[in-house]
């Protein structure tokens, strides 16, 4: 499956060692991973300024997620469908990639429960409806 994960998953992946991790784990294995320079710096943003990740360990995380996603810079027009602007850009790479789901933790996405052809869920929805041990 081709998938686009949000940066909040990613954050709790990094932050913690639960369900996020465990669901990104499982992406890396089975799926193809999307992401865009967007939600990279997204990303960056969050680390650097709100939980005030060293340089050092940002630098090492943001080559760890470079490593297991394919960076994709999306042409045309982002959608404006979701009532948080910026997860528009989640959606506008979603579409550009033609995935198959959004794993997200954010409401607003969540909401939409599907953009397209594209699946929006939670990583508890993921384990429970996608991964089969």
């Amino acid at each position: 499956m081709k998938i686009v994960i949000d940066s909040n998953v990613y954050l709790s992946a990094f932050l913690t060692q639960g369900l996020s991790n465990r669901v990104l784990d499982i992406c890396i294995d089975k799926h193809e991973i999307f992401i865009s320079p967007w939600i990279i710096a997204e990303l960056q943003e969050k680390l650097k300024k709100k939980f005030k990740v060293k340089q050092p360990d940002l630098n090492k995380f943001l080559n760890f997620i470079r490593s297991i996603a394919k960076t994709i810079e999306p042409r045309g027009d982002i959608p404006d469908i979701s009532r948080d602007k910026d997860d528009n850009n989640i959606l506008f790479l979603a579409e550009y990639t033609e995935s198959d789901l959004i794993i997200t933790g954010d409401k607003d996405l969540l909401i939409l429960k599907k953009h397209r052809k594209t699946v929006i869920i939670n990583p508890r929805d993921y384990m429970e409806m996608y991964y089969k041990r």
